[in-house]
């Protein structure tokens, strides 16, 4: 009977669940409507239906953030590596490392010396520094599916978030390292090894599990891969990733791309078989990202939170923008990369927490600029990524001159 009453007081917590799909269900025509990214308004309304605002929610619903915010992001990483399908990396590859360097050596550059400017602390300036290059993939991708946007500027966005989060990953762990020596609070051979851990491991265990992936799904019906395998083998990545203290986001994206370009099967379809799997799980992570978020931070977010968010998104701009002329981009690319991919969220906060240990006063203070730096760049960010895919009429309202073949990304199923 007791267990019985357990299950019983459970109940209210799936209906809130199955609320939260049917509201993400009806939540693109309601964007439309509102001319708003879904993604934004997803966030708004988990700010409002969240502890911040009318305290809806069940604390046992908003305490599935962190799984659920693995499970997704874990899921767009993997799809992210569907971008090297046909990703030529000698003839592609250097145009897209180029603009995703820019933008990230120059926003680091301009928020390191921003920082330590008015600080005056070379720790925090590093630290702070390596958060800069982090976007939120979720969000950006969920524009680009939203709005069925197609051309080189949704490829060159698509591709450059796919590099941009192994960049950013590698640049963090470095800067972490560097600035642990400079404080003399690690031996520098063990930092240097568990830097290299950190990135080598993510590498080897994306190869690793990618490379079976690639040839056993699909192998029970022919060229059909179901979705208990493909679910298994990301969720086996992403759980080894998490055992070895390696980076998950690397590791999945590492899986994605070495699946994509292996010749053993067609890959549209486990990529597709993702992306239909993968639709509840991030209605659920954006709606819980706004119970998570507290509006009060933006109260709380002073001089040095405001000046990282000009200066990060200048950097991008800038950057973005000198890297893809000295490539010779297409103008659509030159005028609204950087303006593109400004949303950071989960990267950004997860890379702040694997300060804590290192630094535990120091990384309270870079985990509470990210929370409340994020309230901003959720809320503005996609709909900025949105309103340049519009000025670059590659949104599907905008133009409808390409054709569907030509998606760089996996919503052809829309």
């Amino acid at each position: 009977m007791e267990a019985e009453a357990i299950e019983v007081a459970e109940l209210p917590n799936i209906l809130v669940v199955g609320l939260f799909l049917m509201f993400g269900g009806r939540a693109y025509a309601i964007a439309r409507y509102l001319r708003l990214p879904r993604v934004t308004l997803l966030v708004i309304s988990g700010i409002i239906i969240g502890p911040s605002v009318l305290d809806l929610v069940p604390d046992e619903i908003v305490g599935l953030f962190p799984i659920m915010s693995y499970i997704a992001l874990s899921m767009i990483a993997f799809r992210l590596g569907e971008t090297f399908i046909n990703f030529d990396l000698l003839k592609t590859g250097p145009r897209i490392f180029a603009i995703s360097f820019g933008k990230t050596l120059v926003a680091s550059s301009l928020v390191f010396t921003v920082t330590y400017l008015i600080q005056d602390d070379l720790i925090l300036a590093l630290l702070l520094a390596g958060l800069a290059p982090a976007s939120a993939p979720a969000a950006t991708l969920d524009v680009i599916s939203e709005t069925n946007s197609k051309g080189p500027l949704t490829e060159t966005i698509v591709r450059v978030l796919a590099v941009d989060n192994v960049l950013g990953i590698t640049l963090f762990s470095i800067l972490l390292v560097v600035s642990e020596i400079i404080a003399g609070a690690g031996d520098f051979t063990q930092e240097v090894i568990a830097g290299a851990w950190n990135i080598g491991g993510a590498l080897l265990l994306g190869i690793a599990i990618g490379w079976p992936m690639a040839r056993l799904a699909g192998r029970l019906k022919k060229g059909k891969p179901s979705l208990l395998e493909i679910t298994g083998f990301l969720l086996l990545c992403a759980g080894l990733a998490y055992q070895l203290e390696i980076s998950y986001l690397l590791a999945c994206i590492v899986l994605g791309a070495t699946v994509a370009k292996n010749r053993a099967q067609p890959k549209k379809n486990i990529f597709i078989t993702i992306e239909e799997v993968s639709e509840p799980f991030l209605v659920i992570f954006f709606l819980l990202a706004g119970c998570e978020l507290d509006v009060t931070a933006l109260a709380s977010l002073g001089l040095i939170g405001i000046l990282y968010v000009l200066a990060r998104c200048l950097g991008f701009v800038i950057g973005g923008g000198i890297a893809a002329r000295l490539v010779n981009a297409e103008p659509a690319v030159k005028e609204n990369i950087g303006w593109s991919l400004f949303p950071q969220a989960g990267v950004a906060l997860g890379l702040a927490v694997l300060t804590l240990p290192h630094f535990p006063g120091l990384g309270q203070f870079l985990v509470s600029i990210v929370v409340s730096t994020t309230v901003v760049f959720e809320l503005f960010g996609p709909t900025v990524t949105q309103w340049r895919l519009f000025k670059a009429k590659e949104a599907a309202e905008a133009s409808e001159t390409v054709s569907s073949g030509d998606l760089p990304f996996v919503q052809q199923s829309k």
